[in-house]
């Protein structure tokens, strides 16, 4: 894989990695869509199909629609985990930052989300010079991050608490994910991309992410 540790596509699968982007995944798959917590099983890779994706492409579609007009009711979209995850592996692959490949993302009980990617960290170690505390100054090349933690929503904002942070299975602290996910997010509009320590601003009249195992409702 050329790893170390040393000492687009259509408008709609465009539109629909900007909502995972600024959503669960400004959260995970920064996407970003970024393991393992709860009691389900990640659908094998094997068995996600394009079909899958589509689905929520579709979805997302729809999200974006209900963005451009008001309801005096709330509007749930339900989005499924394997579609979630066939989606970021075949409509949306394409449209993931460069140096973020093969995410997936896991949704267990009590608002536990995981991910995990493999990341080109030296995207992110040439940025500045590091001291040597810097975790990031001694891991190299295109590793394995993964991440867990919960996801609390309401009122138009998602909170996060990250609770574990590993790369190549090495445990490392939570501020090197941060580092991550800002600098995956950064846009020209939003050039400091988002923080994962603060409360995150939900788009297109997101109003909450209800989570559940296997699945997110996005409610408008």
């Amino acid at each position: 894989m050329g790893t170390r540790v040393i000492g687009l596509p259509s408008r709609g699968a465009t539109a629909a990695v900007l909502v995972l982007r600024r959503t669960a995944a400004a959260g995970v798959v920064a996407g970003i869509a970024l393991a393992a917590s709860g009691t389900g099983e990640i659908q094998p890779s094997n068995t996600l199909t394009p079909e899958d994706g589509a689905r929520l492409e579709q979805k997302l579609s729809t999200v974006l629609g209900h963005a451009d007009t008001e309801s005096p009711e709330a509007r749930f979209t339900l989005l499924l985990e394997p579609e979630i995850n066939a989606f970021l592996r075949f409509q949306g692959a394409s449209q993931l930052p460069t140096g973020i490949t093969t995410p997936t993302i896991r949704i267990g009980d009590a608002e536990l989300v995981s991910a995990e990617a493999i990341i080109d960290l030296d995207l992110i170690r040439q940025q500045r010079t590091r001291g040597w505390l810097d975790p990031l100054q001694y891991l190299a090349g295109r590793l394995r991050v993964t991440a867990s933690g919960t996801v609390r929503s309401g009122g138009g904002v998602a909170q996060l608490d990250i609770q574990s942070v590993t790369v190549a299975d090495i445990s490392v602290p939570v501020q090197v994910l941060y580092e991550l996910v800002r600098y995956f997010t950064r846009t020209l509009d939003h050039p400091d991309g988002t923080r994962l320590d603060a409360p995150i601003p939900l788009p297109y009249r997101i109003t909450e992410l209800q989570l559940s195992p296997g699945q997110a409702v996005i409610v408008q």
